[in-house]
């Protein structure tokens, strides 16, 4: 096993289709999409799709755990989550095709009592030294502290090669005001602005954001910004990644998917224009279709191809 990836709060993710929908009104819809989610999960099965020996813990409701079963051994994920009594949350989304619209219902998820937060640091504890990389991301339910992520950064850094943290709000801005810092983390535009207070209107402004977290000793820096494409951080190489024009079905996991991407090429030491073409594709392949995986090899093939890659320096493309 070379990945271990934790999703506190997972959730049953249901798309409902409704072109032009209207509020306080009887809708139709014209499809519905049943997936498991949640950013850990999400990037488990793409490293398992992509070959790599991946295990999802975190904490799952005991009694609506099998769309998650049944999707691991579909994709060959290690299932070592933690069944907590309850039911997993289930998310909805309502996509409105005439505009391009998606609206997002999301519940707080289960409480999770200390007894089950213990079982998660012994899982981890019994891993050190048999995994390479540590994922944790997505939101924390009720019960759980806002600085989770932040306290086993702090515990396990150096004993990874890898600590990857993909979180928002409160979450993250703990994580990243702490002395000890992930050593990797993927935030969109938006987050990367909040996190530093400011606007960052060049390409150079978040190129030096960036560094300013790998000053403090992270090793990679990926930032989102949607159809713009992501800037990929090193302490001594930057580059941009724009990702090709596709059909756009889903936007849910794209970000997840490009995360997954970067561990990957960490994994097998890629340079950094390999690395982020990879995750790129990886990202543009999520967006053509609703649910998590990964397509055929051809067509992440197809999709690297069309990346366009900008270096540092270089008038982006």
């Amino acid at each position: 096993m070379e990945v271990i990836t934790i999703t506190a709060n997972p959730a049953i993710d249901m798309t409902i289709h409704v072109d032009g929908w209207q509020r306080d009104a009887v809708n139709r819809a014209q499809a519905v999409d049943i997936t498991v989610g949640g950013k850990g999960l999400t990037v488990a099965i793409n490293l398992a799709d992509a070959g790599i020996s991946t295990s999802a813990t975190g904490f799952m409701g005991a009694e609506n755990e099998e769309r998650f079963v049944r999707t691991f051994k579909q994709h060959g994920v290690i299932d070592h989550c933690i069944r907590v009594p309850g039911e997993t949350r289930t998310c909805v989304k309502i996509v409105d095709g005439s505009n391009g619209e998606t609206t997002d219902i999301n519940p707080a998820g289960l409480f999770v009592p200390e007894e089950y937060q213990q079982q998660l640091w012994d899982y981890i504890d019994q891993h050190v030294g048999t995994a390479r990389v540590l994922m944790m991301g997505g939101s924390l339910p009720a019960g759980i502290d806002k600085n989770l992520y932040a306290r086993i950064v702090a515990k396990y850094s150096g004993k990874f090669e890898y600590i990857v943290v993909d979180s928002s709000g409160k979450a993250l801005m703990e994580t990243m005001n702490a002395d000890i810092l992930p050593d990797m983390i993927k935030p969109n535009i938006h987050e990367l602005q909040e996190m530093c207070g400011r606007e960052l209107p060049t390409d150079a402004d978040i190129i030096a954001e960036a560094r300013n977290y790998i000053a403090r000793g992270m090793k990679i820096v990926v930032v989102s910004m949607g159809g713009q494409g992501a800037w990929f951080i090193t302490k001594n190489e930057a580059v941009h990644a724009k990702p090709p024009r596709v059909r756009v079905t889903s936007t849910v996991g794209a970000g997840d998917a490009m995360v997954a991407g970067t561990i990957r090429g960490l994994l097998l030491k890629r340079d950094m224009a390999e690395m982020a073409r990879t995750a790129t594709a990886y990202s543009a392949s999520n967006i053509e279709h609703v649910g998590t995986y990964l397509p055929s090899q051809q067509r992440i093939e197809q999709l690297k191809g069309w990346v366009v890659i900008t270096r540092e320096g270089e008038e982006r493309k």
